[in-house]
């Protein structure tokens, strides 16, 4: 059943979702709550599992790695089975995000290799441990990601967190206290500086001068408030669509779209049959069939396109890497 915010739980998710690390004493001031209140309000949101998590955004190309989206059509097997391979997919270094999905697949898997021979790995590793399990898959190549706010629920002026996971050269090296910062901040922006050095043994400020670091490098992208829309009345798709030839400007003309459209939460750019995918939020099928009508009518470079709904979060794991696989300085 989806749980309805109030005005006051409404404005805290916007202050959130436009800055994950205001302090709350700000937020609070902002909202004319007191400091308590507002921490109350945010951990009720965590309980009611409506905030997810304060995630980190990484750029793991910066480390040398790419980013596949992973289609599975799964076979006739038991509920047990299925438990398996959802549990082995969290335990596998490089699986950032998995769901269950519908629609002609049952399965997404977001993993980070370090090129095509490693995800072949990742690949045969899993037809290998699950014979006939897998019926088809399809692996897309992701070569730009955009996230956008959650405007769905009401607008807010944070920009757009941009990745292009091409545009340079690996040239980053991490050591220890790096690697301690990195998973102290995955899936806890909101984490003090001061927290985090008491776990790093070294001075806040080093961990503050770190962090500003791996930020300038590019590494950290961004901050990224999660939510479950699904306990707000919203459903999640993905959309893939094909282009029928290629126009810069008219790209540039969708992309400026979809910054715009409340319902779209992600734009990414891939190399293969299909040209993009979006992730949607909707509160039911009428919407989502009048956004795929209205960017039909505007944009005539689309042709194919094909909807994926998202039933359920396996997993996330912003940083999904083992250390003994970064290059350590």
């Amino acid at each position: 059943m989806s749980q309805k915010l109030d005005k006051i739980d409404r404005k805290l998710i916007t202050g959130l979702d436009s800055h994950p690390k205001i302090a709350i004493s700000l937020l609070a001031k902002k909202n004319h709550l007191s400091p308590q209140v507002a921490d109350y309000r945010i951990k009720r949101l965590q309980e009611q599992n409506i905030i997810v998590q304060f995630g980190t955004i990484f750029n793991l190309s910066k480390l040398g790695y790419q980013q596949y989206r992973v289609f599975m059509q799964l076979g006739n097997i038991n509920e047990e089975n299925k438990h398996h391979i959802l549990s082995y997919l969290q335990k596998y270094p490089g699986v950032y995000w998995s769901a269950l999905v519908g629609g002609k697949w049952d399965l997404l898997i977001v993993v980070w290799a370090k090129d095509y021979h490693a995800l072949e790995n990742f690949l045969e590793d899993i037809f290998t441990k699950y014979p006939h399990t897998i019926r088809d898959y399809d692996a897309l190549y992701i070569i730009y990601q955009e996230f956008h706010s959650h405007y769905f629920l009401e607008k807010n002026n944070n920009p757009s967190l941009k990745l292009d996971f091409g545009k340079s050269a690996p040239n980053i090296s991490l050591d220890s206290i790096d690697l301690n910062i990195i998973h102290s901040l995955k899936n806890n922006c909101r984490l003090s500086s001061l927290e985090i050095s008491r776990s790093a043994k070294v001075n806040y400020k080093t961990i503050q001068n770190r962090i500003l670091s791996l930020e300038k490098q590019g590494l950290i992208s961004g901050y990224r408030l999660f939510l479950k829309s699904e306990e707000l009345g919203y459903n999640a798709y993905l959309l893939l669509i094909s282009f029928r030839s290629y126009d810069r400007e008219e790209e540039k003309k969708l992309r400026g779209y979809v910054q715009e459209n409340p319902h779209i939460t992600q734009y990414l750019k891939i190399f293969g049959p299909w040209s993009i995918m979006l992730h949607l939020r909707v509160k039911d099928n009428q919407e989502l069939q009048n956004i795929i009508i209205e960017l039909r009518e505007k944009y005539s470079l689309i042709g194919d396109y094909e909807i994926i709904p998202v039933f359920q979060d396996i997993l996330i794991n912003n940083f999904p890497l083992r250390n003994e696989d970064i290059l350590i300085k």
